[in-house]
């Protein structure tokens, strides 16, 4: 009885593991990024197939400041160099932690960016 009762929630265990996603393809560009002059800047690449996945980025200051959020279901997600109230960010270094993930899957990744005008 105990046997099978171990064995139970063994599977169950295994079950709700998360699978690790690879992330190496994963990057920014353009980098330096010039809001002004590229408009958008891409996280991710067209040719990274993740349809299905849930996909965040977050961008912070280099002193770990919120500056804003965005999400899709598919790579490349676009940034504008807007912060969330609208504004253009000032120059200097962004980090950007991209998560994305299903119900088996998961994957993270940190990107350092240069903002310049």
């Amino acid at each position: 009885m105990k046997i099978r009762l171990l064995t139970a929630l063994l599977i169950i265990f295994i079950s709700n593991t998360l699978f690790a996603i690879d992330m190496d393809k994963i990057a920014a560009y353009p980098v330096p990024f010039n809001p002004k002059k590229h408009q958008k800047i891409s996280v991710g690449e067209p040719s990274v197939i993740l349809a299905g996945y849930n996909i965040k980025i977050e961008i912070f200051d280099i002193n770990g400041d919120f500056v804003a959020k965005r999400t899709g279901s598919q790579f490349p997600v676009y940034w504008n160099g807007r912060n969330d109230s609208g504004r253009y960010v000032k120059p200097g270094m962004y980090i950007i932690k991209v998560v994305a993930e299903n119900d088996n899957e998961y994957g993270r990744k940190t990107i350092r960016i240069l903002v310049n005008y």
